[in-house]
């Protein structure tokens, strides 16, 4: 019998309307403010995320996780005598169908962990922010949920890291929360009273590693961990979704030095030849009434390429019903009037590393309106964003004002 507060093809619903509503536009001031931050990227990213997790439904999955051929177990693998056969498991986007349950010498088997308590060091202050849950944390069927946070296991090794003759258990763990995802991979081990205990962080997701795509058993009881480059779609808990051309991974080898894992050499330090990072800034738009009555003004945007590869972008601008383009810059169109907004697209040829854009919109009204809304002008990337993976800078705000 299925538990229907732990349905996978509920979850996956519930998945769709938290993932699906921020990209609805709505009406007014809240239509603005939504859509400054959904824009092309996040929702193809979105759509194959929840493509993912819904034939990752149980009985019509493959498994998309496979052990790297590697890793190496510690000691002979034996079944664990407290896994059911008959569990019916949750399957999040990079995890088995089937876990194993079966776990060598010292080790928990994957399938023990898909139903245990796992004790969880605070994550990252933008996770924690976030919802990410620290302490002890019951998995069920291989996931928890609590709102719109969602945690699971995808991938677990076994190696042994203190060199005792007795393998530690290693299990790379994820946590959704909204539109993001973080991971790490956590030691773990047998605890008293058949619990679980948690060794410690071996790595998780920042600075470098932008996304955790992998975890092996290395020689002599190291741990290797392959992270990319680039905030790939699910932080890489699902490798298919991911774009090669702007993605560079390396796998890390870590070891246990008694008290933590300390990662062996440096991480290459790779450049991405078609990655690069554009900023925008822009001017307000401030309109002035003429002798005819009408009122004119102009706003200008400026386009940056931070980064060492050459990138097209278009731009976006939210300005008032009624106000129209005089003369056009090239590239530039106005789109349909909705919610007494009108959005103004602007589009641009690849941009140079180095190089600076400047773009003049001249505006023109019949009269002096009301503002309902909070105008916005967005830089979006081409190729769906990839080219762009820092976001932070891609905003400008914008102000409308109405001089006599």
């Amino acid at each position: 019998m299925t538990n229907l507060d732990h349905d996978p093809l509920a979850a996956a619903f519930d998945d769709f309307r938290g993932r699906v509503a921020p990209f609805v536009k709505p009406a007014g001031a809240d239509r603005t403010r939504e859509a400054m931050r959904t824009r092309t990227r996040r929702r193809g990213l979105a759509a194959a995320a929840l493509t993912v997790l819904v034939i990752a439904i149980p009985l019509t999955v493959q498994a998309v996780w496979r052990t790297d051929p590697h890793g190496l177990p510690a000691a002979p693998v034996l079944p664990d005598p407290r896994v059911s056969a008959s569990t019916h498991y949750f399957v999040g986007p990079g995890q088995n169908s089937r876990p194993s349950r079966t776990a060598p010498e010292g080790g928990i088997a994957e399938a023990t962990l898909y139903s245990s308590v796992i004790d969880l060091p605070a994550w990252p202050e933008q996770s924690s922010r976030a919802g990410c849950p620290a302490g002890p944390v019951e998995f069920q069927d291989g996931d928890t949920q609590n709102g719109r946070v969602t945690l699971w296991i995808a991938g677990v090794v076994h190696a042994d890291a203190d060199r005792d003759g007795r393998a530690e258990t290693f299990a790379r763990i994820f946590c959704m929360s909204d539109n993001d995802i973080a991971s790490r991979i956590l030691a773990l081990t047998n605890g008293s009273g058949g619990g679980v205990r948690t060794v410690g962080t071996v790595i998780e997701q920042a600075a470098d590693a932008v996304a955790i795509c992998g975890i092996r058993a290395g020689t002599d009881g190291a741990i290797q961990v392959e992270i990319a480059d680039f905030p790939m779609a699910w932080r890489c808990a699902e490798r298919q979704l991911a774009n090669e051309r702007y993605i560079s991974r390396q796998w890390l080898t870590f070891t246990w030095n008694g008290s933590s894992f300390v990662q062996q050499g440096e991480a290459d330090r790779t450049v991405n030849p078609y990655a690069s990072d554009l900023k925008l800034t822009g001017t307000d738009l401030v309109m002035t009434r003429q002798a005819n009555g009408r009122w004119t003004g102009s706003m200008t945007l400026t386009v940056r390429n931070l980064g060492a590869s050459k990138i097209p972008y278009r731009t976006q601008s939210i300005i008032m019903a009624g106000m129209k383009l005089i003369d056009p810059p090239p590239g530039c169109t106005m789109g349909k009037p909705q919610a007494g907004m009108v959005d103004v697209f602007c589009t641009g040829a690849e941009l140079a590393a180095g190089g600076t854009r400047t773009l003049t919109l001249n505006i023109d009204t019949p009269k002096r309106a009301r503002l309902t809304f909070v105008p916005s002008t967005e830089l979006l990337p081409l190729n769906n964003g990839y080219n762009d993976p820092d976001e932070s800078n891609n905003n400008a705000p914008l102000a409308i004002e109405f001089r006599d």
